[in-house]
């Protein structure tokens, strides 16, 4: 007996919405494989903002790669996916390492409890990293220093361009070139940290606490 149109038309639309439920399980995408799409998207930020701190426009560097300056401004944008030879051309023609197109340019939080202990040495100090242990441009240490701790006996120095120093707690005495200066909790230093430098909590009873950002990292 054959079927009415209706119950046709009933099991035709049944089958089209399970096509669709079938689709959209198969592209949506797992927690890992987000992540790794979201992860992709550094190439084209870090391209680019190498690119501009070059002063090189975008036709410059789309010739000396060999591709087309719309496809290079969809790489920029993280709307196009390069070769890996492709990602290698663009890479010499911008004096980029590779190391470098694998560094993260997504935000990157660094939770109380997960900061990674810096062992800076010194007397009655801790140091954790502040910073992602994989940045690039800077280098952020929190410490704190017992009653009378201190950075060492001798004064260091720093293979880097610029040193701060906040201090978040308690007074800290900060030494260079034999000139002492003494902060209070709030107050902040900018120096060379290729100057001989040291520090030193004066409290006989208080912690004290800072913040310190070296840039670039030291070497």
């Amino acid at each position: 007996m054959p079927r009415s149109p209706a119950i046709n038309r009933a099991r035709v639309g049944s089958h089209a919405r399970q096509a669709k439920t079938t689709a959209a399980r198969r592209t949506r995408l797992t927690p890992a494989a987000a992540g790794r799409t979201q992860a992709t998207t550094l190439v084209g930020a870090m391209l680019r903002e190498q690119r501009r701190r070059l002063n090189l426009t975008l036709q410059e560097v789309a010739d000396r790669a060999g591709i087309t300056k719309g496809f290079l401004s969809e790489v920029e944008r993280d709307r196009a996916a390069p070769s890996v030879a492709t990602l290698l051309k663009l890479r010499d023609c911008l004096s980029l390492s590779v190391s470098s197109l694998f560094r993260s340019s997504l935000p990157q939080v660094v939770r109380h409890n997960e900061r990674q202990d810096i062992p800076y040495g010194g007397l009655g100090m801790i140091c954790s990293l502040a910073s992602a242990r994989n940045a690039h441009r800077l280098t952020a240490l929190h410490a704190e220093f017992k009653p009378l701790g201190l950075s060492g006996s001798d004064p260091h120095a720093l293979d880097s361009d610029e040193e701060f120093i906040l201090i978040l707690a308690g007074t800290l005495e900060v030494t260079i070139n034999d000139e002492v200066h003494s902060l209070r909790a709030g107050d902040s230093m900018t120096f060379d940290p290729r100057i001989p430098h040291s520090f030193k909590n004066p409290s006989r009873r208080n912690f004290a606490r800072t913040l310190c950002i070296v840039a670039p990292p030291p070497k």
